[in-house]
């Protein structure tokens, strides 16, 4: 899940904060930002709240395309357990007008956690990057933009020997919706897949693969796939439809391509790399 580009208007602390007691006036805020997937806010004062030191304030954003701002609550704020430079928020989206209930902002995982976290610049719902400016508001398990920084492909990154991260991000949300032509996901929920990468952040557990039966599905880049050897869910799209639909795939089926050939880039400069059913 990822919700429309945002744009910061305010924000508001709770007592807790230690801004909002007896005599207590919290100062101007002077900037917001976002470092990595973390909010950090500063004070004219010159004091600076950031990451854990926000749960329990309130943030109003604008959503792009609606009339007026949105309150959004950080009620929780940890880190993820499996990589430790991202920051998980449990956001409430509060009521603004009659009739409105306060509601979570992201659905529920596999465990039940409904975790979200901010990105700086702006994506739209393909999973495309719009630009630099804004933030947009990730949900972690649901989206491909959020599992991509989760597995290690964060946009602001740098790969082991100092590349940037950001096409290898690009690469992974294709990877995983399934976009290999660049222009729409053909995956559904649920399904399980094995990636790596040319940067050797991650490599493939070839052992898990082989017992469950998983095959080589395709070599990804910012634009879409390299090449295809099988698609992941037929029925929503076939070697046969993009063979018609995305004319620039020329190397579709595993017999023009060979994962040990599309990792030496003969079929184009692949990024990533995955297998699936």
């Amino acid at each position: 899940m990822l919700r429309r580009p945002l744009s910061f208007v305010g924000l508001i602390l709770l007592a807790s904060l230690g801004w909002t007691g007896a005599g207590a006036q919290a100062p101007a805020l002077r900037s917001v930002d976002v470092i990595g997937t973390a909010f950090r806010v500063t004070y004219t004062d010159g004091r600076a709240l950031a990451g854990s030191a926000l749960q329990g304030a309130v943030l109003t954003l604008m959503l792009s395309g609606d009339a007026r701002p949105g309150r959004f609550r950080l009620d929780t704020i940890e880190r993820d357990p499996d990589n430790k430079d991202v920051l998980l928020y449990r956001i409430t989206v509060l009521a603004t007008q009659a009739g409105e209930t306060d509601h979570d902002l992201c659905e529920p995982d596999a465990q039940g956690e409904r975790w979200a976290f901010p990105l700086k610049g702006q994506w739209d719902d393909g999973g495309r990057r719009l630009g630099e400016k804004g933030l947009t508001l990730a949900c972690a398990a649901g989206g491909a933009i959020g599992k991509c920084v989760r597995w290690g492909y964060p946009p602001w990154g740098k790969t082991p020997s100092g590349k940037p991260l950001a096409p290898y991000h690009a690469a992974c949300v294709n990877m995983v919706r399934a976009n290999y032509c660049g222009d729409r996901g053909t995956t559904r929920d649920g399904m399980t897949i094995d990636y790596w990468d040319d940067a050797q952040i991650m490599r493939s557990d070839k052992e898990w693969s082989r017992d469950l039966g998983l095959r080589f599905e395709a070599a990804w880049s910012p634009r879409g796939a390299v090449c295809v050897a099988h698609t992941r869910v037929p029925e929503n799209m076939s070697l046969e439809q993009l063979a018609r639909t995305c004319p620039r795939l020329r190397r579709l089926g595993l017999a023009t391509c060979d994962p040990e050939e599309a990792a030496k880039g003969r079929y184009g400069k692949a990024l990533l790399f995955n297998s699936s059913y």
